[in-house]
């Protein structure tokens, strides 16, 4: 397993809200009364920014709660990719996740680059990927929100968001102690709330788990898999008559050798030594690589807010500050030959001051405010192709000149300014309007600086060092335009256009000078989405469905190995069905599903020419399905259980635009099963649990080997986690 000295560092956080949670630690501290109720009890969700039902949100909405406050089928965001349909996160290494939406999202981390979902916490954007795969403990709630939000997130909201909200601390003295051990590891967490005084409350969270690995590495020795991570979070709340404040501490830790990366597909051309290249082609248990991938982040966070009420308003402040540090090596090749590696460092900070005032006026409701930021990212990438140019016969063409590696080292500064309006207005008997604008004003600030090269001139590496000094500014109005229509009491539609933005972009891993200065424009789209939101039968049936059409302009483009691109139009459109049903006393059945037709309309690709129109977007699978059971039920000793199950079907989809084959990911059916249990008179709740029921053998990415000559449609997979099984007990007192 992996040694490091466990440093507890944190950096104040203070929480968007202050408001004392009064929503119980988990369902088995409902009553059985409760847990036998028919009926479908409604979410509260700050989505948009003010507190509100889920059901009343006039756009499409997923809203995942942990069943205990240990909760193995909700503690990372894969799992929350196998509950909502619709939202498809790949993993290039473990600490950078690629968040897709409805077919939206961005495949690319450097410097110069943003994302198009955000990443939330408790509101606050975690802008860089890097910083954003961590275990998810101790959260009320996982909120997805589809299409774009920018009028309220602002640049980089297009796809949409996941709002990951932490527990708050409560008016009540409790500990929580929670173990856990499964056939590759242990874990263990620790919650402690404290009431202090009359107002306020304290809450710390503290969360470690070691992992062993599920591939070996037979020339290393290793498992590849394993990690170690640690979190710690402090939070604290005061609440007084007219004001509240809060904070939180946190610091992350994480070590891992991963990706788990394999050879998949056909094997290698004869002609570079076919079979021996990989003597464990297509298994998913073991691998002949000549190094391990390894990955290291370390991240800290500092926000703050404090709500002010007043007559004509309540006002709040927010100030956030999140700064990390992390790095990765994976080897590009996963053969048996001299290693050719990707790897990168980055360093990273950003803060954020947002400013608000919510009004209401007869029928009128609104907010209107401010939003700064600053960013500033570190990044330096290396490209060793070295084993690459061995394996080609072009080893001796190696020199001090064209070494056969290339560094980047980039530099970004990014500045925005943004003013905003949201509004409301019941205007008539069951009809209200919903306007929001937002102007941003984004400038960028890039320098990069290649050394290196290579003989051949392959992909990523260029024969000549060069350097630039470059930068840019754009403007963007967002608008988003719902009318709701309140057909009776249990039954809402909605029409809504919305519109989203995602700044200019520069290519780090630039192949010329040209290349470099040449940068991506600003991506828009323009969502037009029909939706109802209703309950049926006493409550005991919800059934929300959306019809939409994304129209984009200048989507953002990584080809491959070729530099970045605007597609000058793009199109996305499907349908989403969402259904929960209460049939007996205890039971609940829920599903949903996401039907996407995407294409270019209009796209060349950059480097080679390829005609892409046409062509279905990346990850964007045509058909994703996500299934629900949990089942409550006390035994005639007053012992209480509860079972849940959860199934995800994912369609086949391609990684990059050519659609090549050594780029598709097949398409996968998990399961995943918990039982929990407390005892009468208990203050424990014990689990039993198995992720990947059915041992599914799935890839988190694919990366085309056909590109670099060896192998025709060979692919090197990011294997995921296969069966797991565990049990845990969570300790209340």
């Amino acid at each position: 397993m992996i040694k490091g000295p466990h440093r507890f560092c944190a950096a104040i956080t203070l929480l968007p809200v202050l408001a004392v949670a009064d929503s119980p630690p988990d369902l088995f501290s409902y009553s059985l009364e409760q847990l036998m109720e028919l009926e479908i009890t409604d979410v509260v969700t700050h989505v948009e920014k003010r507190e509100s039902l889920a059901q009343k949100v006039p756009f499409s909405l997923a809203v995942l709660e942990p069943v205990n406050l240990y909760s193995p089928l909700l503690d990372s965001l894969q799992m929350v990719d196998q509950r909502v349909s619709g939202l498809v996160i790949t993993e290039y290494n473990k600490v950078t996740p690629q968040l897709y939406i409805r077919g939206v999202g961005s495949n690319v981390s450097g410097a110069g680059d943003d994302p198009s979902v955000a990443y939330l916490v408790d509101g606050v954007s975690i802008a860089r990927p890097g910083l954003q795969n961590q275990q998810l403990f101790d959260v009320q709630q996982i909120e997805v929100m589809k299409g774009p939000q920018g009028t309220l997130y602002g640049k980089g909201v297009i796809g949409g968001a996941v709002n990951v909200v932490y527990r708050k601390p409560e008016l009540a003295d409790y500990n929580s102690l929670s173990t856990a051990v499964n056939q590759r590891g242990w874990a263990l967490q620790n919650i402690n709330n404290q009431q202090v005084g009359h107002h306020s409350a304290n809450r710390f969270s503290l969360s470690y788990r070691e992992q062993q690995g599920y591939l070996e590495n037979v020339v290393t020795g290793s498992e590849q898999g394993e990690f170690e991570e640690l979190i710690a979070r402090e939070q604290w709340h005061w609440q007084g008559s007219d004001q509240a404040l809060g904070l939180l501490l946190e610091y992350s830790r994480y070590r891992g050798l991963d990706p788990a990366r394999t050879y998949q597909g056909e094997t290698p051309l004869p002609a570079f030594g076919g079979s021996a290249l990989v003597p464990y082609a297509n298994n998913e248990r073991r691998v002949a690589i000549a190094g391990d991938g390894t990955t290291e982040r370390d991240t800290y966070s500092l926000m703050v807010t404090y709500q002010l009420e007043q007559d004509y308003g309540t006002w709040e402040s927010r100030t956030a500050y999140v700064s990390g540090d992390y790095e990765f090596q994976l080897p590009v090749l996963p053969i048996l030959f001299p290693e050719s590696t990707n790897g990168a460092h980055e360093k990273s900070w950003q803060l954020s001051q947002e400013l608000r005032l919510q009004q209401s006026w007869q029928d009128w409701q609104w907010q209107s405010g401010v939003y700064l930021s600053q960013e500033q990212t570190s990044r330096d990438e290396l490209g060793d192709l070295t084993g690459l140019m061995q394996l080609l016969g072009a080893g001796a063409l190696l020199t001090d000149e064209t070494p056969g590696t290339t560094r980047y080292d980039a530099v970004s500064e990014v500045s925005n300014w943004a003013l905003f309006i949201q509004s409301r207005w019941n205007f008539a008997v069951d009809w209200s309007l919903h306007l929001g604008l937002r102007g941003d004003y984004v400038k960028k600030d890039f320098d990069l600086s290649v050394t290196g090269g290579d003989p051949l001139d392959v992909g990523l590496i260029n024969s000549e060092d060069f350097g630039v000094e470059t930068g840019d500014h754009w403007r963007e109005l967002s608008y988003a335009l719902s009318l709701e229509y309140q057909l009776n009491p249990q039954v809402m539609l909605y029409g809504r256009l919305a519109t989203g933005f995602k700044s200019g972009s520069f290519n780090m891993l630039a192949i010329s000078p040209d290349s470099a200065l040449a940068s991506a424009e600003p991506e828009t789209a323009l969502n037009t989405e029909l939706g109802w939101k209703g309950y049926f039968f006493d409550q005991r049936l919800q059934v929300n469905g959306a019809l939409f059409q994304l129209d984009y302009d200048e989507l953002q483009v990584y080809a491959g190995l070729e530099s970045g691109a605007n597609a000058p139009r793009a199109r996305i459109q499907g349908a989403e069905l969402d259904v929960r049903f209460k049939p007996l006393q205890g039971l609940e059945l829920a599903g949903n599903y996401t039907y996407l037709d995407s294409e270019y309309l209009r796209f060349s690709s950059p480097g080679s020419g390829q005609t892409l129109t046409g062509n279905r977007l990346p990850r964007a699978p045509t058909h994703e399905l996500a299934l629900s059971l949990n089942y409550s039920w006390e035994d005639t000793g007053q012992n209480r259980y509860r079972l849940e199950w959860q199934g995800n079907y994912t369609g086949a989809y391609s990684i990059v635009p050519q659609d090549a084959d050594g780029d598709s990911v097949p398409s996968r059916q998990i399961s995943n099963l918990a039982l929990y249990a407390r005892p009468r008179g208990s203050a424990a709740v014990l689990s039993l649990w198995v992720r990947n029921l059915f041992d599914e053998q799935y890839p988190l990415h694919v990366f085309g080997q056909g590109v670099f000559g060896y192998t025709e449609n060979g692919s090197a997979w990011n294997l995921a986690e296969p069966r797991t099984l565990g049990m845990g007990m969570t300790w209340t007192f």
